[in-house]
């Protein structure tokens, strides 16, 4: 059976090369039965209004066939399309929307509007220099449904285990929503975290924010994606002395290269109960 997506972009417009890589999609994915969309805000030349992407997401949403719903943009203005989305036709669809970075916003947006659950991940990955592995898991996973934590490999450097609904995504874009409607409930969940720049003193004052928040007293652990200015750079602390030292002994915290902005990042379902463990040993 032919599944159903739509290609959309809720943050900033896309430059020459990535439209250019979004038209080599559709072959792509038909080639493991899925039908492709374009929207044609994507290869515009003129910079889209948000109500103008919004709308783009709303129709693709309401159309009753649609499976997924994937953003492939990134960069800073995704969160100026939040109030021109149809959060109650986003909750009455079958599909799922896909994107990551900047996308935070909208991804916990949904989450938190609609009670669904959405996926942190960049599909423009089909495509670049970890493709063949990531052609395989965006069939077995994504198209199968079958996401699991496992499928991180995340390695614990506190605690044993963790449980709840994971949400967040990027450290700095996240926090656009704090203090609006679209902030998800943070009770006992899992805080996603990643990052491409940044870095020691960026990353402590996000954590910081965080901290006021009351985000770190209220979570049940905490998941690190890659951070990749800091860990390229070699910049000491690292990321991972920063978390344990700003989050409570109680909270658990694992990491993971398998998230965030590298090509061969996997995807992590938003929203939904999930358990996180402990690769076991073979």
């Amino acid at each position: 059976m032919i599944k159903k997506a739509a290609l959309v972009g809720c943050s900033d417009p896309l430059p020459e090369k990535e439209k250019k890589d979004i038209l080599r999609l559709p072959r792509l994915l038909e080639d493991m039965g899925v039908s492709l969309e374009i929207s044609p805000l994507l290869l515009s030349d003129d910079p889209p209004a948000p109500r103008e992407k919004a709308e783009a997401v709303n129709r693709a949403f309401r159309d009753p066939e649609m499976d997924y719903v994937f953003d492939v943009s990134g960069g800073d203005l995704a969160n100026t399309t939040l109030p021109y989305l149809d959060f109650d036709a986003i909750r009455d669809s079958r599909a799922l929307l896909f994107g990551f970075s900047d996308l935070s916003t909208v991804l916990n947006a949904v989450v938190a509007k609609t009670g669904r659950p959405a996926v942190n991940y960049q599909i423009r990955n089909l495509l670049y220099a970890d493709s063949a592995a990531q052609r395989v898991f965006f069939r077995e996973k994504i198209l199968t449904g079958a996401l699991s934590p496992a499928d991180l490999r995340p390695r614990f450097l506190r605690g044993n285990g963790m449980r709840g609904k994971i949400f967040g995504g990027n450290i700095r874009c996240f926090l656009k929503l704090a203090g609006t409607p679209y902030w998800p409930e943070p009770d006992g969940g899992i805080l996603l975290l990643e990052s491409l720049g940044g870095g020691v003193n960026q990353m402590i004052t996000a954590l910081e924010q965080y901290r006021q928040l009351g985000v770190f007293d209220r979570i049940g652990g905490v998941l690190l994606g890659s951070f990749t200015h800091m860990e390229e750079q070699r910049l000491s602390p690292t990321i991972e002395e920063l978390v344990l030292e700003a989050v409570p002994q109680t909270v658990a915290v694992a990491k993971t290269r398998l998230v965030g902005h590298y090509p061969d990042a996997r995807a992590v379902l938003l929203g939904a109960d999930t358990t996180v463990a402990k690769p076991q040993a073979l």
